[in-house]
């Protein structure tokens, strides 16, 4: 039987392989989060667009049974406002 020759490898791992695989792993992360923004993002704009139109249609629902709102800046005081006594010591 021959024998086979070993097969040396040169060292992968330089004195700076881990600040190399660090940028390498966060830039993998940074490229990954843009892929799933942009493959998602029709999805979410129609989530949120689907969102709006129900909130849309609720708040008109809404407006059409609720009472005006009035504006107490311009409110006279009522009979409460008028007869609490005062707290100031001016």
């Amino acid at each position: 039987m021959d024998k086979v020759p070993e097969i040396h490898f040169p060292k992968l791992e330089k004195s700076s392989g881990k600040k190399q695989t660090t940028t390498v792993v966060v830039g993998a992360l940074a490229v990954a989060w843009l892929a799933v923004e942009f493959v998602f993002k029709p999805l979410f704009n129609k989530l949120n667009s689907s969102k709006d139109k129900s909130a849309s249609e609720d708040a008109t629902a809404d407006a059409d049974t609720a009472p005006p709102a009035s504006d107490d800046a311009t409110a006279p005081p009522t009979t409460d406002d008028a007869t609490a006594p005062s707290t100031s010591d001016a």
